[in-house]
């Protein structure tokens, strides 16, 4: 999915990508933008535990709650494709951590968690519309989709999007199931970047965060997590 190279491992990079677009749970302090000239990790501002006196990070919900919005399509991958229920905590696979703890900020209130949730399935699904069906379907094909599109958009409409796509792409729920993947990642990467940057004055945490990303290219994503949490407390 993504290349390597020596000091961090790069993510997908596309003028305006989707990770550009979401937006973390409230009542954390984002880092500043990544100046890309420097770094190939996506231009995202996850929050981050390493600030003054962060947050005493309670014991994770065994489930994180996600209720339908009116503008979520139902292909957008279920919360649990994110967000995992802390019984996966064992496995060191990307999909089985839960993003929360993932990125330090399990702390949230459900609320919290809920949109930042429904915001990351919205932006996979509008990302999925807008670069890669017109790679997957004919223009013909493409031109009835704007048609559909062009009625609005609201739950109906979408759900009236789906069942075309779905018509057409066979595997389409295991696209977004990937896409999922790749924005988690991508997330956690930034997160790495931005602890980077705010602690360029302090040598021990740099030598940590090396250990971070060599454990992050192993896929060893649990320990990523665990150390990373432990630098921020």
């Amino acid at each position: 999915m993504t290349a390597q190279h020596p000091t961090s491992k790069p993510v997908s990079q596309k003028d305006g990508s989707y990770v550009d677009d979401y937006q973390p749970p409230a009542g954390t302090t984002p880092i500043a933008p990544v100046d890309h000239s420097t770094s190939s990790a996506p231009s995202v501002t996850p929050p981050t535990p390493v600030v003054p006196e962060p947050p005493a990070v309670p014991a994770e919900p065994s489930v994180v709650p996600a209720s339908p919005v009116a503008s979520k399509p139902p292909v957008v991958p279920a919360p649990q494709t994110i967000s995992t229920p802390s019984s996966m905590d064992a496995s060191e696979s990307l999909q089985d951590q839960n993003i929360f703890y993932l990125l330090g900020v399990e702390d949230s209130t459900d609320e919290e968690k809920e949109l930042f949730l429904d915001e990351l399935q919205q932006v996979i699904w509008e990302d999925f519309v807008e670069r890669d069906v017109k790679m997957i379907i004919t223009q013909e094909e493409m031109t009835e989709l704007r048609q559909i599109m062009a009625k609005g958009n609201d739950q109906d409409v979408q759900e009236e999007m789906v069942v075309y796509l779905e018509k057409l792409i066979p595997d389409l729920e295991e696209i977004m199931l990937e896409k999922a993947l790749e924005l988690k990642e991508d997330i956690v990467w930034e997160r790495i970047v931005g602890m980077r940057e705010y602690n360029l004055s302090r040598p021990e945490i740099l030598v940590k965060l090396d250990e971070v990303e060599e454990l992050a290219k192993k896929d060893q994503w649990h320990r990523v997590a665990k150390t990373l949490n432990a630098i921020g407390r």
